[in-house]
């Protein structure tokens, strides 16, 4: 399985939202023509679109930005992958239902948008609500979730994934620095150890005049698990940047991922059966 990822940078989006819409579906055309069968955009690189929508009041364009994707973008993005067999997570954007906006991967899955809502807001994230549903889907034979940046982070969200036995993790992240990129990744790492998965992690580059995501940097990486049948790197990384755009390919061999799980051999923190009952004791 070859996977595209795009360390998206902020700092070069065209003047125009015709222009910037046409640059996108350009790159998502070009991944496909190269073999992608996943392609990953970093946390927030929609919220990128305020440039388009200026408003003193952030509320108010964190509400234009979300009419604009779920209006204009996705129907676009949706009919130029027509009959194209391919898994899109465009990163995250804000998302307006039930009177709340949350922010929220949309997942391209067999023709059809689904969306993940970050689980786990951050402090500066005080527009959004916070999503109450992990999805997991299957897509060409492996598990899969989508994970949003801070999520990655929380051990509860963890336990739940081993529980569903995921075969690939997808985190889309936005971090303003190299400490903030590597939690995010070191995070992966340990996410692909316990759950026997394959972990990928995109990162948000560049600066915008949008105040939510005034400036970030990082780098994107592939995460193996540390297991006998892993025959090429358990880590690999994408330049780091702070505003160059980067698009990384990855090849992921999903009989090697498969035959992990069923060896008995060495230790397999996936195998394991979680304890929910240990007991503490203090002094």
């Amino acid at each position: 399985m070859k996977i595209s990822v795009i360390s998206y940078s902020l700092s070069h989006d065209p003047e125009s939202i015709l222009e910037w819409k046409s640059k996108l579906l350009g790159e998502i055309e070009k991944c496909v023509l190269s073999g992608a069968e996943v392609i990953l955009y970093p946390e927030f690189f929609l919220m990128g679109l305020g440039k388009y929508f200026p408003s003193l009041d952030p509320k108010d364009q964190i509400e234009k930005v979300a009419d604009y994707v779920a209006q204009d973008l996705l129907p676009d993005v949706k009919k130029h992958l027509y009959q194209k067999d391919v898994l899109v997570v465009l990163g995250s954007a804000p998302r307006k239902a039930d009177n709340k906006v949350f922010n929220s991967s949309p997942v391209l899955l067999h023709g059809e948008w689904l969306f993940q809502d970050k689980l786990y807001l951050t402090p500066w994230e005080t527009d959004f609500t916070p999503g109450e549903e992990l999805r997991v889907f299957e897509f060409k034979g492996l598990k899969t979730a989508v994970v949003i940046c801070f999520d990655s982070e929380q051990p509860d969200l963890a336990v739940k994934l081993k529980e569903e036995v995921v075969d690939l993790v997808l985190v889309p992240s936005a971090t303003t620095n190299k400490n903030g990129s590597q939690r995010v990744n070191r995070c992966a790492s340990a996410r692909s150890v316990e759950l026997g998965a394959a972990v990928v992690t995109a990162l948000l580059i560049g600066d915008s005049v949008v105040e939510l995501i005034d400036h970030n940097e990082g780098r994107s990486g592939l995460f193996l698990p540390a297991q006998e049948d892993i025959t090429v790197e358990q880590e690999t990384y994408s330049e780091y940047s702070t505003s160059k755009h980067i698009v990384a390919q990855h090849e992921l061999n999903i009989p090697m991922l498969k035959k992990l799980k069923e060896r008995n051999s060495e230790t397999k923190p996936f195998h394991e059966r979680i304890k929910t009952q240990l007991r503490l004791s203090r002094r």
